[in-house]
């Protein structure tokens, strides 16, 4: 059942083609974090209505750019509500990103405030203006004006050491600054790299540029060998040049075919793609998955780089080909960085999912495998539906890993949802069939409903924002329920830095199989802090993240595979970090 969601117009918004509303929900929970009943509210952000009615924009647009709408004070999905609507001159569609693309609408400016002052204050209004009326109170007997205390004995942190990454010249903790200062762990492993372009006839001077930046860089940026350590050569002999900017595809799919490797180079292709990632028509927007599949066929990793940004902001370009650069790396078997942790023999398996509106793909997802240090063994890719591929691709992880490292110490899987019986019993029969004696731990890791319980600091500089590594637990008694911040903040000297993407915390609902798993407190700090080490894993931005790659990655591949024209990846994908 879906929660009470309270919608409150902006009366101070103006515009003439919408209007503006700040979205919150209200609930009630009994004892989960307190002794008594408990009124939950959270932000959910903004929403912006057409005050045309559908009626009147479809006759500039398709209805298949319609989602959500607002008819006679109730939220519809319209393709599958729209049963519901009588009068379509009284239905108003909620903006979304098809709407903005037919409407040429461009996007709000990015927002680097501190949302977590942003989102108290909007709680604060709303508990000022409705909960602590009179009118609420005699509905619901509200007797604390003021949010709940967290208690101590809920409270922890991770290990300091955690945030600890190992780079060649030593130990760091911003991925920002001692990528370039410690250099990577690991150069590029690969032999004979070489580097081609696929770009349009008209590119010719931005491709030249653009080599010239990654062979040498810049002042900052000392390009691809000195900052990323790929020792790379750029063989322009075999470059691949259209002439068709309207549809490429035809012409770079016969470059690819006709490409002739050889067996004893290592491949990199450089797509300057004429479309952006907002690019409204569907099939030209499919060409860079197109381009990057039957690039794998032919075992050549890839970067696609959008031709009118790097035009734009040639100057500004480096901070860009610093994540490439970090990107590239990575997929040449480099390592940038890793965990400080000793090697131990413990398998994490990670599954996530992506669900795509704009071609109807429903979830789909993939599982990676991965050691204790965070690098990765294997991944599937699967459909959400398919619950036996699913458990299948689990006990496969399991099957490959034990015959080489011998018997594990424990088996953690990572899941981007509550994990059904159905789906970890093939799991329980592998282990079993292996005769595994070790622990099966499943954390259900949630980075999309996180906002329905903040915590916040209000002893620090006025930001807010916990200590990177604190976990608060908001489970009852007996449910192992905990938020975790992950942010940079790491100690209460250093203001916020203003550039950061101020990360609310995630969830974790941490179970077992054999319950008296779960009565070991270390343990269960072990599992969390490994959670939080694992966001620090990520190779295709040196900004930090929230999300674990444990579920982060597998959220990259199963957003990337089903555009695919075959709906695999090649055997080639599986066995490098291509879709960086």
């Amino acid at each position: 059942m879906n929660d009470n969601q309270i919608w409150i117009g902006n009366r101070s918004y103006q515009n003439k083609s919408f209007a503006q509303y700040y979205k919150f929900t209200v609930k009630v929970q009994i004892k989960e974090v307190s002794e008594y009943g408990e009124l939950v509210i959270s932000y959910d952000g903004m929403a912006k209505v057409f005050k045309k009615p559908i009626s009147e924009i479809i006759k500039h647009t398709s209805t298949t750019n319609l989602n959500k709408v607002v008819y006679k004070m109730r939220l519809l999905k319209y393709h599958k509500e729209k049963e519901f609507i009588d009068d379509n001159t009284k239905a108003f569609a909620i903006l979304n990103n098809d709407l903005r693309t037919a409407f040429n609408i461009q996007p709000e400016p990015k927002d680097e405030s501190n949302k977590y002052i942003g989102y108290k204050h909007k709680i604060d209004k709303f508990i000022q203006h409705f909960i602590l009326s009179e009118e609420f109170k005699k509905v619901i007997p509200v007797n604390n004006d003021d949010y709940l205390p967290v208690e101590i004995n809920r409270i922890g942190e991770v290990a300091d050491e955690s945030n600890d990454l190992v780079f060649q010249n030593g130990v760091g903790r911003n991925p920002k600054i001692d990528f370039k200062n410690l250099k990577p762990l690991n150069p590029c492993q690969l032999d004979n790299v070489h580097f081609f372009f696929i770009y349009h006839t008209s590119y010719a001077k931005e491709v030249e540029a653009l080599q010239k930046l990654l062979e040498d860089g810049t002042s900052w940026y000392k390009g691809l060998n000195i900052y990323a350590g790929v020792l790379a050569h750029f063989d322009n002999d075999v470059n691949i040049v259209f002439d068709d900017l309207e549809n490429p595809l035809p012409q770079i799919a016969k470059g690819i075919k006709d490409f002739k490797s050889d067996p004893n180079i290592n491949y990199v292709a450089i797509y300057l793609s004429p479309f952006n990632k907002h690019e409204p028509n569907l099939e030209k927007k499919l060409v860079y998955y197109k381009v990057k599949e039957q690039l794998l066929y032919k075992r050549i990793i890839s970067q696609v780089i959008e031709f009118d940004r790097f035009r734009r902001n040639q100057h500004k370009f480096i901070y860009d080909l610093t994540n490439i650069s970090l990107a590239l790396l990575a997929k040449l078997d480099g390592t940038p960085w890793q965990l400080n942790v000793k090697p131990k023999n413990e398998l994490v398996i990670g599954v996530g999912a992506f669900k795509n509106t704009e071609e109807n793909i429903r979830y789909v997802a993939s599982a990676f495998s991965f050691k204790n240090n965070g690098r990765f063994n294997e991944f599937h890719y699967f459909s959400k539906s398919d619950v036996k591929q699913l458990g299948g691709a689990l006990s496969d992880a399991i099957y490959q890993y034990v015959p080489t490292n011998q018997i594990p110490e424990k088996i953690v899987i990572h899941f981007y949802k509550d994990m059904k019986d159905e789906e970890i019993q093939p799991v329980l029969e592998m282990m079993d069939k292996l005769q595994l004696p070790c622990p099966l731990f499943v954390l259900n890791i949630n980075k999309t409903k996180s906002q329905d319980i903040i915590a916040f600091d209000q002893n620090w500089n006025g930001e807010l924002i916990p200590m990177s590594g604190t976990y608060i637990n908001i489970g009852p008694k007996g449910e192992y329920k905990y938020l975790l911040f992950n942010n940079l903040r790491y100690n209460n000297t250093v203001k916020y830095p203003s550039h950061s993407s101020y990360s609310f915390p995630i969830k974790l609902k941490i179970s077992s199989p054999t319950p008296e798993a779960l009565n070991d407190s270390k343990m269960i700090r072990k599992l969390i802090e490994q959670v939080y080490q694992f966001s620090r894993l990520y190779w295709k931005s040196l900004r930090q993240q929230n999300v674990p790659i444990t579920i982060k990655y597998p959220e990259m591949v199963a957003e990337i595979a089903p555009r695919f024209e075959s709906k695999e990846i090649p055997p080639f994908g599986q066995e490098t970090l291509w879709f960086l």
